[in-house]
């Protein structure tokens, strides 16, 4: 026969009726305690606090995951710590579950008045045997008391006030809260601290949706957590569920047919593999914390949650993150790169970002062909990110804009160019046909990439000042204390395809830069948004006419020049390709008025050659790169009305006193030159130069090129100064 509920709430702490509970508590004192602690306990119920005056609950424990969803609202990631909390109501607690802890936990919950004498003098009898606490005899009311006021140590001492403190609380709050408080403030193992949790850690339901065999799984649980928890031994959790449920037979919770039923299950984890024979309760696999899809992009938006909020609100704060990216754009990106990848194998990669450089959102990121097999996401770099090659060029090109040289300036493009000043064995430029083009302008520069011209034009526009550009447009890896030489015009910094879209993307932006974000929204468990990016907040870093001229030039890359692979069919497309020294990685950088895609290619571990991959001899930029990036474009831009770039606009005119300025090796032009008195060169160090080199009024020498060209693959782009004798890069 079930055992009645008390739902009356029952005050009243006067003195008088305090004065009658201490004495109570007292006498239960002498009774349980044996006489050698009888004076401790005595004294201890006399510093008790009087009836009403209950001490400070300690703080709710708060453990809520975060949880990270696509564009969509659809589930990517979960970032939780080991606890796990899930809020419920009082009303959400079935009687089912009520019964089960109530008929293993304390039989006579309903009756007593918080301390049950019969539970105290069976518990007394056996710690007189043992000579010490061997059983608790705790009612639940005084259980919920060391859940929230006391410690857990077993002593004499804290027994005897948690008896007079339950006593004390059953007179302020109703049965049916003490069971509910109780409930929600024990531990169930597996890191699950509420009922609410237990239901969600190991059965995936709600506690609204529990049946009586999980019920008296749960409620077995409590005793021990360490031990009777199906996930540390399911067979002890097994059989002890079996004992609850016969105590909720003898108690007539459930009648013998729902025993005989529940009883004849068998708990099942299903990690564990084929289940038995017979009816079971199943035990879901425990939700694993991290990435459920995406898990490069998962990872990098951790990353960023763990900066702005820490640890605490990351994986126990319940935040939800909504993000940017796109679901299908992101698998179209991800089958673009297998496919460029083909039948190769570790540790040949490739990596891709696609973001929408209005707003600086990340809406696809592949960090690699395999995050089973590496987790280092080589969208950003890695830790030591990627020589760009000549698509760090445009970024020349902006310097040079920015002090008044046009697209039409015309440089002397030799076969090789001798740094000025530098003095070892790789101080030679070359371009990569070994063709002397005579004098051409940047525009063509640009297109046929050739490096001999922008080797002196990051010297003519300084170096310092054009690493300064590279930092602000987001290439954060370039250091102001570097010594840098005029291999960086050809890429001989490191990078990310991330930071790549971010510099791209602000030329597509006509020179307002948007900082790269995957993050839409960040709300707290409450709904209160923290975090709004729907807006990206914008810096300009670029005169509007200087993006709109680099834009106007990187238009021709792909119209004329070495990224004809790279087309979007309807689509206006600027961009540049890049191929590191001896082929060692390839880029394809380009954008849309509405879009940015950076896409890298290379050996994720060492510096090595990409050579015969997937049918391409020496791949260069304007190969798999820009055939991947076509194809992830045309993706991102389906259904997007084409637009075309606006007309540049007259560039600014830069303003320099005489004595600021050197002759160009053009002969053409005058510009500022920063003051520098090292140049970097391939020479094992930098290459030491007393002072300034003196402006060159005739064309420098020029190195024949050999009988015989290493390569017939197209021409390509160089990133870095070489030996006349070493091969030459692609595009």
């Amino acid at each position: 026969m079930a055992r009645p509920d008390r739902f009356a709430e029952r005050r009243g702490t006067g003195l008088a009726l305090g004065l009658i509970h201490t004495g109570t508590a007292l006498g239960l004192a002498l009774f349980v305690l044996p006489p050698v602690v009888m004076v401790v306990g005595a004294l201890t119920l006399l510093k008790a606090p009087l009836p009403g005056d209950l001490p400070e609950e300690r703080p709710d424990l708060i453990a809520k995951p975060t949880i990270i969803v696509d564009s969509g609202g659809n589930e990517i990631g979960l970032l939780r710590g080991f606890e796990q909390t899930v809020d419920i109501k009082q009303a959400d607690v079935p009687r089912v579950m009520k019964q089960a802890i109530v008929a293993i936990e304390d039989q006579r919950f309903w009756e007593h008045d918080g301390v049950d004498l019969e539970g105290v003098a069976r518990a007394a009898r056996v710690n007189l045997e043992a000579g010490g606490i061997a059983q608790g005899g705790s009612t639940i009311t005084q259980q919920y008391v060391k859940n929230v006021y006391l410690n857990p140590d077993q002593t004499f001492e804290r027994k005897a006030r948690e008896a007079l403190l339950a006593a004390e609380l059953e007179q302020v709050m109703s049965k049916e809260t003490i069971l509910f408080r109780y409930l929600e403030t024990s531990y169930y193992g597996a890191g699950a601290y509420g009922i609410g949790a237990a239901a969600e850690v190991y059965f995936g339901k709600s506690i609204r949706d529990i049946d009586v065999s999980e019920a008296a799984t749960l409620a077995g649980i409590v005793r021990a957590p360490s031990r009777l928890s199906p996930r540390e031994d399911v067979d002890a959790a097994d059989a002890r569920r079996r004992l609850v449920l016969q105590a909720m037979l003898d108690q007539g919770y459930i009648d013998e047919e729902e025993f005989e039923r529940e009883a004849a299950r068998t708990l099942w984890l299903v990690e564990n593999g084929e289940p038995p024979s017979g009816p079971v309760t199943v035990v879901v696999p425990l939700e694993s914390k991290g990435a459920t899809a995406h898990p490069f992009f998962v990872d990098w938006i951790e990353s960023e949650l763990l900066d702005r909020f820490g640890d605490e609100t990351v994986y126990r704060g319940g935040l939800t993150v909504e993000t940017t990216i796109d679901p299908a754009l992101q698998a179209r990106s991800e089958q673009a790169v297998r496919d460029r990848l083909g039948s190769t194998q570790y540790p040949v990669e490739m990596a891709s970002v696609t973001l929408d450089h209005t707003t600086g959102h990340v809406l696809s990121m592949v960090g690699g062909r395999d995050y089973g097999f590496s987790q280092v996401n080589l969208a950003i770099g890695g830790s030591t990110g990627f020589q760009p090659g000549s698509s760090f060029k445009p970024i020349v090109l902006a310097e040079a804009f920015s002090r008044g040289l046009s697209p039409e300036t015309r440089y002397r493009a030799p076969a090789s160019f001798e740094v000025p000043g530098c003095y070892g064995e790789q101080c030679t430029i070359e371009n990569y046909d070994y063709k002397d083009r005579g004098r051409i302008d940047l525009r063509e520069a640009t297109w046929k990439s050739v490096n001999t011209v922008f080797a002196q034009l990051v010297l003519d526009v300084s170096i310092p000042d054009t690493v300064a550009l590279a930092r602000e447009l987001g290439m954060e890896r370039l250091t102001s204390d570097r010594d840098y030489g005029a291999s960086l015009a050809l890429g001989a910094a490191e990078s990310s395809p991330l930071e790549m879209a971010s510099a791209y993307g602000t030329f597509a932006n006509r020179g307002v830069r948007i900082e790269p974000t995957g993050i839409l929204r960040v709300l707290d468990d409450e709904g209160n948004v923290l975090l709004d990016n729907a807006v990206g907040l914008g810096e300009r870093v670029l005169d509007e006419a200087v993006a709109d001229h680099v834009t106007d030039v990187l238009v021709g890359v792909v119209v004329e020049g070495t990224g004809k692979r790279a087309e979007v069919e309807g689509y206006t497309i600027a961009g540049k390709t890049g191929t590191a020294q001896a082929y060692r990685a390839a880029w394809f950088v380009g954008y849309d008025p509405h879009l940015t895609t950076a896409v890298w290619m290379g050996h994720a571990d060492k510096l090595a050659s990409l050579q015969n991959i997937n049918g391409v001899g020496n791949v260069t930029g304007g190969s798999h790169p820009a055939i991947a990036f076509s194809e992830i474009m045309a993706a991102a831009l389906a259904g997007i009305e084409p637009a075309e770039f606006p007309q540049p606009a007259e560039l600014p005119q830069r303003a320099t006193s005489r004595d600021q300025v050197v002759a160009s090796r053009s002969e053409t032009v005058a510009n500022p030159r920063s003051w520098a008195r090292t140049v970097q060169a391939d020479c094992g160090g930098p290459c030491f130069s007393s002072d300034i080199p003196a402006p060159a009024l005739i064309a420098p020498p020029v190195t024949l090129p050999p009988t015989t060209v290493p390569d017939t693959q197209p021409p390509s782009e160089t990133s870095a100064p070489s030996v006349n004798s070493q091969p030459k890069q692609g595009e």
